[in-house]
């Protein structure tokens, strides 16, 4: 199980040397999904008012009027029916309890896996430092685990995921090399802009990227695609999570959306601690500023993904000059960071 710290972040594309670097002390964490969950079984299981129960399904939900006192009513495919007054749906994309609720929801897939999995690279030096590179295909993100090791995320059309899965380790990683280290193909109206660029101080090349020599463990994919349910909330019901928003990988903000979530949620009951657990007044305040949050994120985040698999020569120039102009600007800089962090 492994965390680790990093510091900074390169972010460059396929048909063009403009970067943008960001570098903090530190910018954040890369935490295995297996360390938050044994973390939060451990301190589960010391609490006197929390029951773990693992191996069960839920068959059914029913959900109170409106406004109401009356409790949400949870039947198990054992045949036992729980009580509670405030039922949490953190149970994914293709959530049961959204399903309950009847919330629309927009939502589209963008025919892209996510191919997931730890590399190996020849050297530590890189061990704080993580790499996004665009490709007209999807991103490809590194982000270093610490002793040369790095989580991959390579984000892809389903015809290439499908292909990178099925190749043996050593071509895999040749291919990841590749996607990497190859050089940029520039076209002419983008290379004029570079030109300027330069001459303004706006470029800054490429990285030197890690040199990977091992695949870590194995290989997985998931389909990649974007929702954000209408409603966050129900009677005495709360989406937190996927069951109520999706977003690409590319900025690796789907978990801290989903934890900023869990935070608003709970400083919402605290100072609301006089009122009934799962007050509709309480839930709709709690829905208010998450989706505020929320929905501008989620945007963005798509938006960067359209912005980055076209290859329209116009937009490739406009977006590198663009990253030029960002890069050179520590309050732009600040206000990416900012956004990225609260």
């Amino acid at each position: 199980m492994r965390n680790h710290s990093y510091n900074k972040i390169y972010c460059w594309e396929a048909h063009s040397n403009h970067t943008i670097s960001f570098a903090a002390d530190p910018m954040g964490y890369i935490v295995e999904n297996n360390v938050i969950e044994s973390a939060l079984t451990q301190v589960a299981e010391k609490l006197h008012n929390v029951e773990i129960r693992r191996g069960v399904k839920v068959s059914g939900v029913t959900l109170p009027l409106e406004q109401t006192t009356s409790p949400v009513t949870i039947g198990l495919e054992s045949g036992e029916e729980l009580e509670t007054d405030l039922l949490v749906g953190a149970d994914g994309a293709n959530s049961f309890v959204r399903s309950n609720l009847e919330a629309p929801t927009l939502g589209w897939m963008y025919n892209q896996q996510g191919i997931v999995c730890t590399l190996e690279s020849t050297s530590t030096e890189n061990d704080s430092i993580a790499y996004q590179r665009f490709l007209n295909t999807g991103p490809i993100a590194l982000l270093p685990l610490g002793k040369g090791l790095f989580s991959l995320v390579w984000s892809c059309k389903d015809s290439i995921a499908a292909e990178l899965i099925s190749l043996p380790d050593e071509d895999f990683i040749a291919r990841v090399n590749n996607a990497l280290q190859k050089d940029a193909r520039v076209p002419g109206i983008v290379a004029a802009m570079e030109n300027v660029s330069s001459q303004l101080g706006l470029l800054e090349e490429p990285p030197e990227t890690p040199l990977f020599i091992a695949v870590n463990g194995k290989r997985a994919k998931f389909p990649l695609g974007f929702s954000n349910s209408s409603r966050y909330i129900g009677p005495r019901t709360v989406l937190l999570g996927d069951a109520a928003h999706r977003v690409h990988p590319l900025a690796g903000q789907g978990a801290n959306i989903g934890f900023r979530g869990v935070e608003y949620l709970c400083r919402e009951i605290e100072q609301n601690s006089g009122r009934h657990l799962g007050d509709y007044r309480v839930l709709n305040s709690f829905e208010t500023k998450l989706q505020r949050h929320v929905f501008p994120m989620t945007c963005f985040i798509d938006g960067m993904n359209r912005m980055y698999t076209t290859t329209f020569d116009p937009i490739v120039a406009a977006r590198s000059f663009g990253l030029g102009i960002v890069n050179k600007s520590p309050l732009l800089k600040n206000l990416f960071l900012d956004g990225a962090r609260n």
